[in-house]
């Protein structure tokens, strides 16, 4: 078997061949429990009609080769080939082992001193150079001062619905606490017609940046609610609020994981959706839009 063959094997297919059905299916979006990680919750999406998969769960996805080098946990393409050969038209494999747990992560071991108003020369310095309006930096962030390891820091802090905080700074970017959306209204407790989602609060900065700069080319002419997703691992509880707008603009990431976030979003609620990231398609995201900074 060649890698032209073996792409023409039916991701679907293959997987029901190692004894993998999907949990729910959406169309031609199948959902499953992942098969490279133990999990309760389905976020092992597989497009049936692109021949794709994307796992939220690591953020990680592509085509039947990519899944097979993570199947079988080699990155040879020969092995992996053999091994589709092996198992193409076998109704059922022995589940592959999970990959071992990564390491602990730093942000657990994060404790916060101080949290205050946005002010530090060397923050509003940081938000200059990706574009972002300092009035609008100040509006939404905070300056948070935490430790690690005995060693004191400071970074930009964006809060999410949890009362986590996604932490940025020059040289680190992470999460203090729980993970989770950060829905932001337009009018406080009302919900508007229209909701944009965010990838990150970089984006959702940009966007604002974007609005007071009166750039029509991005920006919707419509009073909007905002949902950051703060990671495309939140997919979930993010179509889970989306739900309740009759409007969703997606204005997500131009790649693997932005592509797949929003391809979901349109399996699921149709023609409420549009994709907005043909607004600025020549750049990954919204924040290398407002740089002017290509792909």
């Amino acid at each position: 078997m060649n890698i032209s063959e073996a792409k023409n094997i039916r991701i679907v297919s293959y997987l029901a061949s190692l004894g993998y059905q999907p949990v729910k299916v959406c169309g031609d979006q199948h959902w499953y429990l992942s098969p490279l990680r133990d999990e309760h919750t389905a976020s092992f999406k597989v497009n049936d009609r692109r021949n794709g998969w994307y796992d939220f769960g690591i953020a990680e996805g592509g085509d039947i080769i990519s899944l097979g080098k993570r199947l079988y946990q080699t990155d040879d393409v020969s092995v992996v080939l053999e091994r589709l050969a092996q198992h193409t038209g076998a109704s059922a494999c022995l589940r592959i082992p999970p990959s071992k747990l990564p390491p602990k992560s730093i942000e657990n071991e994060m404790k916060i001193r101080l949290i205050q108003p946005l002010q530090h020369r060397a923050l509003l310095s940081y938000l200059a150079s990706r574009g972002i309006n300092e009035y609008v930096g100040r509006q939404y962030c905070r300056e948070i001062y935490y430790d690690v390891r005995k060693h004191e820091y400071f970074a930009l802090a964006f809060k999410n619905d949890s009362g986590g905080y996604e932490v940025r700074n020059q040289y680190f970017k992470g999460c203090i606490f729980n993970k989770d959306i950060t829905l932001i209204r337009h009018v406080y407790g009302k919900s508007q017609q229209h909701v944009c989602v965010m990838e990150g609060f970089m984006d959702f900065l940009s966007y604002l940046t974007l609005q007071v700069g009166k750039d029509k080319q991005v920006c919707i002419d419509q009073p909007t609610d905002f949902l950051v997703m703060n990671s495309v691992s939140n997919l979930k509880k993010t179509w889970k609020v989306v739900e309740n707008y009759p409007y969703i603009h997606c204005y997500l990431d131009n790649d693997t994981a932005g592509d797949a976030a929003t391809d979901t979003i349109i399996g699921l609620y149709g023609d409420r959706v549009t994709d907005e990231s043909y607004r600025y398609i020549r750049y990954k995201d919204l924040n290398d839009y407002l740089i002017g900074r290509n792909r």
